[in-house]
């Protein structure tokens, strides 16, 4: 197989575009090797000499934005509390209008929206709480049942903001938010997993 230049898209990396681009305009569970094929302009043999299926190829494709610093600086970020409201804003805008992550973000907004899946927002959601559990130091098989219960509230409200990320990550409302308590009430929620007491409360 021919090796693609330094400015060109490996195979991979076409297929994984084409799977963003199909994911925009129907569900991933409609999408087939034929439509990749079609869409990244390789044959079904390239296909098949990188992925088995269409799963393994949306497992590369996710695994890529995990990747990216800028994603889990982002997720991890929402919980901190080291720094005045004003910096939590102005990261937050940084954010919103860099074309890297706002490519990221709304790649995270289709696998938690409507054209996902069950299981591709299990997956976003168990990496959004390895990201938290890694930023408070905490070790998940020690965590309590309201711990536990703390942390499915929060992440289910986390992919439900994912969902709709392009709507409502605006500059205009993250200003509003930013004068809002709703960043602390989140920051507070999450950092009370802090707590290693596994004493049942009364």
């Amino acid at each position: 197989m021919a090796r693609p230049k330094a400015d060109e898209q490996s195979a991979p990396e076409k297929m994984q575009t084409a799977f963003w681009t199909l994911l925009e305009h129907k569900p991933y569970a409609q999408i087939t090797i034929s439509d990749i094929t079609r869409e990244s302009g390789l044959n079904r043999s390239a296909f098949y000499y990188h992925y088995a299926n269409i799963p393994e190829l949306a497992d590369d494709a996710i695994a890529a934005i995990y990747e990216e610093p800028g994603v889990t600086e982002f997720i991890a970020h929402i919980i901190r509390q080291d720094e005045d409201i004003d910096g939590i804003r102005d990261f937050a805008l940084a954010n919103v209008s860099s074309p890297q992550h706002l490519a990221s973000i709304r790649r995270l907004s289709l696998i938690a929206g409507p054209h996902g899946s069950a299981g591709l927002a299990a997956q976003l959601k168990t990496h959004v709480i390895e990201i938290w559990l890694t930023a408070l130091g905490r070790d998940p098989a020690t965590l309590n049942p309201g711990q536990r219960m703390v942390l499915e509230f929060a992440s289910s409200g986390i992919l439900g903001l994912l969902a709709k990320a392009p709507a409502l990550f605006t500059p205009e409302n993250i200003e509003w938010l930013s004068h809002s308590i709703m960043p602390n009430i989140v920051s507070q929620l999450i950092n009370s997993l802090k707590d290693n007491d596994n004493t049942p409360r009364p």
